[in-house]
């Protein structure tokens, strides 16, 4: 309808896929790449996952278009297919002649096996792909398990690619599954477009379709990738709409106010963020706390701790922004007299019910800021900095950084770090703790007293914010990537194979193989698998080299 309007050939924006208009991000050639490296390989099985509309299908359209004429491709569509079902039309994209009116999984099974090893003696290989795998049954992906089963002279005749959704990921991870998911050579997840490639895409497909100059405002483009959040399907159709409300208009241009109104009318509601959310779900005033004895393990050290921590500055003769060397005894030693937490026990029992922190006259909350929760941090970590200047900075000389993030109590816990978090009351009164233990209780550090709540009372009045220590490996100049090489990743190197039971390399090179090893460690610490080693890769890293590290739970489910 806007074509002529915008002197355009064909339209820009269809939702079917068309090679010509084929744009291919640096996250669509780092999977094209994770898929030739596996099909290239000995393993049974290649995983692709990603959301919907993210662009998996044309990766995988693409991948088909490189591989050789020795290949034989099966490509099945519809994933809702019982055993037999799955067989017989692997047989017939095959063209495998097999009787059909005494068809079983025995027949099928010994027909695609004579043909696959017939097919190999002739130097040829053989490649199933299933698009929307995260439909398949378990008892159809334990076929398949069984058909890369077999082997001629240590290849493999048969490969499997699953291409499917993000849940895809989460059924391989179900134990009848192990063996299968063993089986992996390359997984990668597609992730939606940048902001920045975002715009390329559009001006790709607008450049494709005869476009002569710039229909979209800048402000408009941007719009659009907050609206669609970088995912290629809708972008299409956000872009679509918005031509077509500007040609309604009579406008030459796409403006911000016309994205808009596309976006709502395809109800896209711009995203949330966690804080907002929060807010408007309203908190939780109904959760109680919990009041118990801290473990004879933990209670001499805490203990003696804040005894320490309370004390005036002029008691703590440390120079200004000077970081002391952590001593033998992390700064705790035990002390006597009545611990924090038999007076708290006692208020307890006075209010077995008590909300926010009302009952504990002993509490001094206006000391509750996040610079008082700072120091106590490092004082966890074994260190001692002057509380007058205490800041983020006054880690670096031994590698100790600062990472705050606005998170979900899930994600803290997965973090496993003691945390500075912020808690408060209506949305009106706020203090600064240190979250410094989970042992069924939630041990919160404040104004020299430890206090035990329950995981509710915590995730009513926990804001989200959370701030951690954490000691990097070396000093930090960025993420290590594929295609780097550096001292830092030989060191990456070292510490994932010795993780992942393997042979010790002397490279120091970001090569495919360690990309793999990168992806498979993320994945099963429920990371992002993006195969990029920052900070949020790098500290669950840390503590599993350095089982010293301090952290929340000493062991994480």
């Amino acid at each position: 309808m806007y074509q002529d309007f915008f002197s355009l050939k064909e339209p820009p924006f269809s939702i079917s896929p068309d090679p010509d208009f084929l744009f291919l991000s640096n996250r669509h050639q780092e999977a094209i790449a994770h898929l030739q490296y596996g099909v290239q390989g000995n393993g049974g099985f290649v995983l692709l996952t990603g959301e919907v509309g993210t662009g998996k299908t044309t990766v995988c359209r693409k991948l088909l278009q490189e591989i050789g004429a020795s290949t034989d491709i099966a490509f099945i569509l519809n994933p809702a297919l019982t055993d037999i079902e799955l067989l017989a039309t692997v047989c017939d994209e095959f063209q495998i002649d097999y009787e059909k009116d005494k068809i079983s999984l025995k027949l099928l099974f010994d027909s695609l096996t004579a043909w696959m090893m017939n097919n190999h003696h002739q130097g040829r290989s053989a490649i199933v792909l299933i698009d929307e795998a995260q439909h398949l049954s378990f008892s159809v992906l334990e076929q398949l398990r069984l058909l890369t089963n077999i082997e001629s002279n240590n290849k493999k005749p048969l490969q499997v690619i699953l291409i499917g959704q993000t849940e895809l990921q989460q059924k391989l991870k179900q134990t009848e599954l192990r063996q299968l998911a063993q089986r992996i050579s390359a997984r990668y997840h597609l992730l939606p477009l940048t902001e920045q490639e975002s715009v390329y895409y559009i001006q790709h497909r607008l450049n494709v379709a005869g476009a002569s100059f710039p229909i979209f405002e800048r402000q408009a483009l941007r719009e659009i990738f907050r609206r669609s959040q970088g995912v290629p399907r809708l972008i299409n159709l956000l872009c679509d709409r918005s031509l077509l409300c500007a040609y309604t208009q009579n406008s030459l241009k796409v403006t911000t106010l016309m994205v808009k109104k596309a976006s709502d009318e395809m109800a896209l509601s711009p995203p949330q963020t966690l804080f907002n959310s929060t807010f408007k779900s309203g908190w939780r005033l109904t959760a109680l706390i919990l009041l118990a004895v801290l473990t004879a393990f933990q209670a001499p050290q805490l203990l003696s701790l804040f005894k320490e921590v309370k004390a005036p500055p002029a008691a703590l003769s440390v120079p200004a922004a000077i970081l002391n060397e952590p001593s033998a005894e992390r700064l705790m030693t035990p002390v006597e007299g009545i611990a924090p937490t038999e007076l708290l026990q006692a208020a307890a029992q006075e209010n077995e019910s008590p909300n926010w922190f009302d009952n504990y006259d002993s509490l001094d909350i206006s000391n509750a800021t996040f610079a008082n929760a700072l120091f106590n941090l490092y004082a966890v970590w074994g260190y001692q900095v002057d509380p007058e200047t205490v800041n983020c900075e006054q880690g670096k000389r031994v590698l100790l950084s600062c990472y705050s993030q606005q998170t979900s109590l899930k994600e803290l816990k997965q973090l496993n770090y003691p945390s500075v978090v912020r808690l408060e009351r209506d949305n009106l009164e706020s203090l600064h703790a240190v979250l410094y233990a989970i042992n069924g209780a939630y041990q919160l550090l404040i104004d020299g007293q430890v206090i035990e709540v329950s995981e509710s009372w915590f995730n009513a009045y926990w804001s989200g914010e959370l701030t951690v220590l954490w000691q990097a490996p070396f000093e930090l100049q960025g993420n290590l990537k594929f295609g780097q090489q550096s001292e830092q990743i030989a060191w990456l190197v070292r510490q994932l194979n010795q993780l992942q039971g393997m042979p010790i390399e002397s490279k120091n090179r970001f090569d495919l193989p360690l990309l793999q090893q990168v992806m498979s460690f993320q994945i099963e610490n429920g990371l992002k698998d993006d195969g990029i080693v920052g900070v949020q890769t790098l500290m669950p890293l840390m503590q599993i080299v350095n089982s010293q590290l301090p952290r929340l739970q000493q062991e994480v489910n």
